[in-house]
């Protein structure tokens, strides 16, 4: 397999996002899989692993991929090239994981061969389950906060209190990487934004506005609120998400209901080293979902491994933005 034709060929005709102004297309395609590792490229087939948009292909898509010669559906397709295709879940992590994974096995030859023997063994899933710890500790090791404090460095000319969200928020709060992720999350404050295009000189800056990218200027109005920053010299993640939000009167404003608010004091956290982050009880009412989409796969793992370490005013704050928002919600049993 040629990963560089083959990915140029996938955004040639199903179309690239970044390109702008369409929503659907190719968001990323990465080399995955053992078999694109030399040491194991007689265990398996090359993979490419497609994040396409929408997530399931549509039935326009399917036929774009049968004329450039793949043979399946859904999400999974082969190529008589000798290669698969994967069309990745973008709620389950496991793009990042396997991006991890395939880090290990490349600089790692005592991994190689562990995965070869579990492979041998007993399959593919049992591979990836058997390195997946070895994975992770390669990942926190040669990546972990690498991209956090990259990106607070070239932040830390702003007089306002921005912070990290999401996932890597929740790494911040437990004091170690949990698991690898896609992008890095970053909260700011709404007024601050005309500061973006001088602080990230030299990053392309798209808004994302009704599910497709547009040149970023400034004001990004409401009810829109994304940036996505991209830079070949960010680290370990595919890009920044910058999410302006309304952080006035001393208060972090719940962006998808305002009758949610936080103190900024308890809102903001800061960790050991210095990098503000959002308080996990927030990151956990984002990732519970709403009517319209239950928590992802990733969010799920997320709130169990957090919930236990919550404190109880925090328990009690997020049991009460759920029961005002989602009454029926799943988790609402666990924060008793």
């Amino acid at each position: 397999m040629n990963p560089e034709r083959a990915t140029h060929d996938l955004r040639t005709h199903l179309g690239d996002f970044l390109d702008r102004n369409r929503p659907d297309s190719v968001f990323h395609v990465q080399t995955g899989g053992p078999g694109s590792v030399p040491a194991l490229a007689d265990l398996d087939a090359p993979e490419l692993h497609l994040d396409l948009l929408p997530e399931t292909p549509t039935d326009d898509q399917q036929a774009t991929l049968r004329r450039l010669g793949y043979i399946g559906n859904g999400p999974h397709w082969t190529h008589p090239g000798g290669w698969r295709l994967i069309s990745s879940d973008h709620g389950s992590g496991w793009r990042a994981e396997q991006a991890a994974l395939r880090d290990l096995l490349l600089h790692d030859p005592h991994a190689a061969r562990t995965y070869r023997a579990a492979f041998t063994a007993a399959g593919r899933d049992h591979a990836d389950r058997t390195l997946r710890p070895a994975a992770l500790a390669h990942h926190a090791r040669t990546v972990g906060l690498t991209p956090a404090r990259q990106v607070a460095r070239l932040l830390a000319p702003l007089d306002a209190p921005w912070m990290i969200a999401a996932g890597y928020a929740l790494d911040l709060h437990l004091g170690h990487t949990a698991r690898p992720h896609d992008d890095l999350d970053v909260i700011l404050p709404r007024e601050t934004q005309a500061r973006l295009p001088d602080l990230l000189r030299g990053w392309r800056l798209d808004a994302s506005i009704h599910g497709t990218y547009r040149p970023y200027a400034a004001p990004l109005d409401p009810p829109h609120h994304q940036i996505h920053a991209r830079h070949p010299d960010l680290s370990g993640v595919l890009m920044l998400d910058l999410m302006l939000s309304d952080l006035s009167g001393g208060l972090w404003h719940y962006r998808r209901d305002p009758r949610i608010t936080l103190p900024l004091d308890r809102a903001r956290k800061v960790s050991p080293d210095g990098l503000p982050y959002l308080a996990p009880e927030a990151v956990l009412l984002f990732k519970a979902g709403s009517a319209a989409r239950p928590p992802r796969g990733k969010d799920e793992q997320d709130y169990q491994r957090v919930q236990p370490t919550l404190t109880a005013p925090a328990r009690a704050w997020l049991r009460g933005a759920l029961t005002l928002t989602r009454p029926d919600h799943p988790w609402l049993t666990g924060l008793e």
